[in-house]
């Protein structure tokens, strides 16, 4: 698949999301929903959605069922440190952003989920990611690793992804400032999701477990939604942690590094 092919998956994407942004601004947040929610929220189908019809559209029924399988098959995953990384990813940075908030005494007071509906909000939140990533990953990766690297992927998915979201964030009151560090952290975690992919030789679970996780981890910590101190200290270590990773994997150790499968 061209680089080309990437700009009108983008490009669907947001247009499929229209009528769940209409909905969030007629119906407002998703009762019982964590972090607050707003119906918005729901458009988490739209890249599954629209690589499956570019797909269908280009290549036929079967592209779609391999797009399907990449997502779920646990290629890569397989290999411990790989499973690891990928699932202490975003509580670490997580907890470290949380730790230097209260060094610099930010308000981390707000409501959060219980530390046991842990197990259920990763069932709910892989779901989302994994429909996420089969288009994010699945689809729009392969083609701009072999041009962009990975840094530049994960800054041209990472934007996308976070400009994305920036409709619901706003209908669940979220302020400029909030918004504006959480897409400095967004398009990082994109660039760390992207490094990880690549590591794993192409494993689209991985970045469905870390994105899954990154949601996951905000739901269970008082003060995220709440202020802009931890979000600012989240987005500030996840940059720090992206770029460490970059700077790793330019030593010896990328030589070691797999590259995922090229895709026709």
């Amino acid at each position: 698949m061209r680089t080309s092919a990437v700009i009108p998956f983008f490009a669907l994407v947001f247009v499929l999301s229209v009528p769940f942004w209409v909905a969030g601004a007629l119906l407002g947040d998703l009762p019982g929903s964590p972090m607050n929610l707003p119906v918005g929220a729901l458009q988490f189908p739209c890249p599954l959605i629209a690589a499956a019809i570019l797909l269908h559209r280009r290549e036929g029924a079967g592209a779609v069922r391999r797009l399907l399988r990449t997502t779920f098959a646990a290629g890569g995953m397989r290999r411990a440190p790989w499973l690891v990384t990928a699932f202490l990813l975003a509580p670490v940075i997580d907890l470290a952003a949380y730790a230097l908030a209260l060094l610099v005494g930010g308000p981390l007071g707000g409501e959060h989920s219980p530390l046991l509906a842990a197990p259920l909000l990763f069932a709910v939140f892989f779901v989302a990611a994994a429909c996420e990533e089969a288009g994010w990953m699945g689809y729009a990766a392969g083609p701009l690793l072999d041009r962009r690297g990975v840094l530049g992927t994960g800054l041209i998915i990472g934007v996308v992804w976070g400009a994305w979201h920036v409709v619901p964030l706003l209908q669940a009151g979220r302020s400029p400032a909030w918004i504006a560090w959480w897409f400095l952290g967004t398009v990082a975690a994109r660039v760390i999701i992207v490094w990880l992919y690549a590591g794993t030789g192409g494993s689209v679970p991985a970045a469905v477990v870390v994105h899954a996780m990154l949601n996951v981890m905000p739901s269970l910590l008082p003060g995220y939604t709440a202020g802009d101190t931890l979000i600012a200290c989240s987005g500030l270590i996840g940059a720090l942690v992206a770029v460490a990773l970059l700077v790793w994997s330019a030593g010896p150790a990328s030589s070691r590094t797999p590259r995922p499968a090229r895709r026709a």
